[in-house]
């Protein structure tokens, strides 16, 4: 994503569109932009003082909080009661894009007490781990590791996981850094980096991991909207554009490419450099640097009740400026009403949800928000 923290993070489409021929790819159809402000909401600070916080939102079977903080900690916050669950501090490499930056808690975590997390090691690479809870304590001796990655550089880690409706773990991968993909990673078909990953984690040892997106520059947040199956991903730009990509994952079907260094958004940078296979697909929506920011936070599609005006309605927003947007999803990856909010949450890293499925904000100067529907 951006440079994380410590005073930055950095600055950093129709299912039926055709197949890519390596070199005459076709033009995606054109992400929809701001056409407006609105005043759906407002944010409410409910804490503060975490360390870089990098995620907040819930876990199935329980009414409290959890907070994860880029140098290692991930606490439950039931109440004004803070108690940490697991401290990766000693094994976590921190700075820049590198910390702890990504949780996703397993669909029958009630009963099984599943946590994966996403970190650094202690050499700045992608380490990913499955950890049983009890009593809202970890056991560290319960790792187990899912997907380890070499990273080039100290940027463009990724961060985001999820469990999809398929009950599969998503992992998200940047392209390794370094401006415009010098490795043209995003592109290689061999490498994981720059790719939506998708495994079955049910199993024992190292899952086989399935690339389910390819084309991606670093994406720092994605996330399942249950009611549909659809990925909503945002895809932190190069120099001038920032994308929400919105696509329906199909395990029959060969990898959704989303272009990446041969296009920042829909804006081809050279065509020359798409030279990965898959079904091309544009960014649902964008903006430039000019129009709000620098550095996408991707949300999630709201189907909560507090907020009537925002029902239905995809929420994200950028970490420099603060601005968040929401639009109204439309059929056939279309979508509409993109209007820019009122409210803001500067150093913005994390749009989650509570146990009620309402709005919880993470930012990186250690703030906590919930959204609440505007006066």
């Amino acid at each position: 994503m951006l440079t994380l923290m410590a005073a930055a993070f950095l600055t950093g489409c129709a299912e039926d569109e055709p197949a890519v021929d390596k070199g005459r790819a076709p033009t995606p159809a054109q992400p929809q932009r701001s056409s407006g402000e609105s005043e759906r909401l407002a944010l409410h600070k409910i804490a503060s003082g975490y360390v870089r916080p990098t995620w907040v939102g819930s876990a199935p079977g329980d009414d409290a909080l959890y907070v994860a903080e880029q140098t290692g900690r991930f606490i439950r916050r039931a109440g004004s009661h803070d108690q940490v669950v697991i401290d990766l501090s000693g094994e976590t490499k921190v700075g820049g894009e590198q910390g702890l930056i990504g949780v996703a808690f397993a669909p029958d975590f009630a009963r099984s007490g599943r946590l994966v997390l996403h970190h650094s090691d202690r050499d700045g690479d992608t380490r990913i781990i499955e950890v049983r809870v009890r009593d809202h304590r970890a056991d560290p001796a319960s790792a187990r590791v899912l997907l380890t990655e070499d990273q080039p550089e100290e940027n463009h880690n990724g961060g985001g996981l999820a469990f999809g409706p398929d009950g599969r773990l998503y992992v998200g991968l940047g392209d390794g850094g370094g401006a415009f993909d010098p490795g043209n990673r995003a592109q290689d078909e061999t490498s994981r980096l720059g790719k939506m990953l998708a495994a079955d984690i049910e199993g024992r040892g190292e899952p086989v991991w399935e690339t389910v997106a390819l084309g991606l520059r670093n994406p720092w947040r994605f996330s399942f909207d249950p009611a549909l199956g659809e990925l909503w991903i945002g895809d932190v730009g190069q120099d001038n554009i920032e994308e929400v990509n919105r696509i329906y994952p199909e395990p029959d079907e060969p990898p959704k490419n989303l272009g990446w260094p041969a296009r920042e958004g829909a804006t081809v940078l050279d065509e020359n450099r798409l030279v990965a296979g898959g079904d091309l697909i544009g960014p649902a929506a964008e903006y430039t640097h000019d129009e709000g920011g620098c550095s996408v936070v991707g949300g999630v599609v709201y189907r909560g009740t507090r907020i009537p005006a925002l029902r239905e309605r995809y929420i994200y927003g950028d970490f420099c400026s603060g601005a968040l947007w929401t639009l109204r999803p439309r059929p056939a990856s279309q979508v509409d009403q993109v209007e820019r909010e009122a409210a803001q949450a500067p150093q913005l890293t994390h749009i989650g949800t509570d146990a009620n499925g309402e709005l919880v904000l993470a930012t990186g100067s250690g703030e906590l928000y919930r959204a609440v529907a505007a006066k």
